[in-house]
């Protein structure tokens, strides 16, 4: 693991964060595969669209991907908070890769097998996705977390970009191509998981299980019950929200320009919140340090939604390219800020499903966040939506961030969670190693047994239990543990090998 209190001085250099052998294996495998994810999505539109000539159902070929977040993602989670989050990972790899193969293997499959495949494909993202992003704070610790969180987001942001155009690209030519693309990325991320990441004992124990559904709803209640992660929890879900409007909004406001024809202003809009993603993501990695970072969650949140009011003005396209730009920018530097200060409060057992409760609320907001604001824009000026929908975000990020825990108490759940998860890695540190001695066969006839001293004439001696005879007796020390006296505290070795 990481060094947080060499990291925590300054931020973490991308260099320093790739170093970590497992974390590197777990980069390359989700940038590969999301770059496949994106290349097979773009080909299935084009493959179900070619088939059917239907808007209908190619719309639900793409929106199918996003379905299980919005119904059982938290549910999916909280299974695979049960599990070994690289197994988990490795076994969804596997039968997403395999699910691919087919669909690229029959091409001519009814429409609706191959919604249902494609929706089977999406039921293993929560499961891969929170064991994912569960698994980063167990690898990585302090600012090399944050800079982590920040390389993913971006290079998920590149992969999205040239994911699309390449698929488009191959689709054109052999949609099955692009399909087996993507399960071969899938194949080789479960090979870099299998080889580079370590095996590491489920967070959910087994006597701690309830129920599936119930331990689902804990998930929603450690987020929301706790102030900081519900302000953290708030403000990201605002971020999303209205930050997501200028792509959402690109194709109708390049026909509102005039410049539809040529896709140029759409092409703009576009790259413009990418490249504001990226450009707020270079602030937070290499300019912003850690504490001045915290301090910057609240402002950047205002930014977001602020950036759309200028929309009622009718602004051209290069004003557009400028809000799109802060607005992206202002959301990069508040993600990862606020997910290294969320996972510091976050008790290690419930990671996996607060993380699959947050990927769920983005989901949710940002698909809702682009309907409504098409919807409204079918009845209204587009000027106006994005322009009152950004006095509106502004208005609610207001009320969020007047609620934001003050400072002492933030560090006081910090310093409360570091506690919480010492006791937990030393506690199971401590039962490994009394697990690892398991049945001591002891030959109590090769023991050298002390001369057993004559009481003196007169005394009371004391009378003592008969001695048995010499014999093979078999003691189980995960069970006599109080009988022996206890076992001595594992080494610092031992716990942090086992932690």
């Amino acid at each position: 693991m990481s060094n947080p209190a060499e990291s925590a001085k300054r931020p973490a250099t991308i260099r320093e964060t790739l170093g970590n052998r497992e974390y590197a294996a777990l980069f390359t495998a989700q940038a590969q595969s999301s770059l496949g994810d994106n290349v097979a999505r773009a080909a299935v539109i084009a493959l179900v669209y070619r088939q059917t000539n239907s808007p209908i159902w190619s719309a639900a070929a793409f929106a199918v991907s996003y379905l299980p977040w919005l119904g059982i993602g938290a549910v999916l989670s909280a299974w695979a908070e049960r599990h070994a989050y690289r197994r988990t990972m490795i076994g969804c790899d596997l039968i997403r890769a395999a699910l691919m193969v087919v669909l690229a293997a029959f091409p001519g499959l009814h429409i609706g097998l191959i919604i249902a495949l494609l929706f089977a494909n999406a039921l293993l993202s929560p499961p891969f996705d929170s064991s994912r992003s569960a698994l980063m704070p167990q690898l990585l610790q302090g600012e090399q977390y944050v800079t982590a969180v920040t390389l993913t987001r971006t290079t998920g942001q590149v992969a999205l970009i040239a994911g699309y155009a390449l698929g488009a690209t191959l689709a054109a030519y052999n949609g099955s191509l692009a399909l087996l693309l993507n399960g071969v990325t899938f194949a080789v991320s479960a090979g870099l998981l299998a080889v580079a990441v370590k095996e590491r004992e489920p967070s959910l124990k087994v006597h701690e299980r309830t129920h599936l559904l119930r331990e689902a709803v804990d998930g929603y209640r450690v987020v929301f019950r706790s102030p900081i992660m519900r302000s953290i929890a708030l403000v990201v879900f605002t971020g999303v929200c209205f930050g997501v409007v200028p792509e959402g909004l690109a194709a109708a406001w390049a026909a509102r320009l005039g410049e539809q024809s040529d896709s140029f202003a759409f092409g703009a809009i576009m790259t413009a919140a990418a490249a504001g993603f990226v450009i707020g993501s270079a602030l937070v990695t290499w300019f912003l340090p850690p504490q001045r970072r915290v301090a910057l969650i609240r402002p950047m949140a205002l930014i977001t939604p602020l950036a759309l009011v200028p929309g009622l003005f009718d602004p051209s396209l290069p004003v557009i390219v400028v809000m799109t730009v802060f607005a992206g920018a202002s959301l990069a530097i508040t993600l990862p800020a606020g997910n290294g200060l969320f996972v510091q409060v976050l008790p290690p057992s419930y990671r996996a499903r607060a993380f699959g409760v947050m990927q769920s609320g983005v989901h949710l907001l940002q698909g809702g966040s682009i309907v409504l604001t098409g919807w409204l824009a079918t009845y209204y000026p587009l000027p106006d939506v994005v322009g009152y929908f950004g006095i509106f975000g502004l208005g609610v990020t207001v009320l969020i961030i007047a609620a934001w825990p003050a400072k002492a108490t933030i560090a006081d759940a910090i310093a409360a969670n570091k506690v919480r998860v010492a006791a937990e890695q030393y506690a199971a540190a401590d039962n490994k190693n009394v697990e690892d001695l398991g049945e001591v066969t002891i030959d109590l006839a090769r023991v050298p047994l002390p001369p057993r001293r004559r009481p003196s004439p007169g005394s009371s001696a004391r009378r003592e239990p008969p001695m048995t005879d010499p014999a093979e007796r078999t003691v189980d020390l995960s069970e006599r543990t109080t009988d022996l006296g206890g076992l001595p505290p594992a080494p610092p070795s031992q716990a942090a090998r086992h932690s």
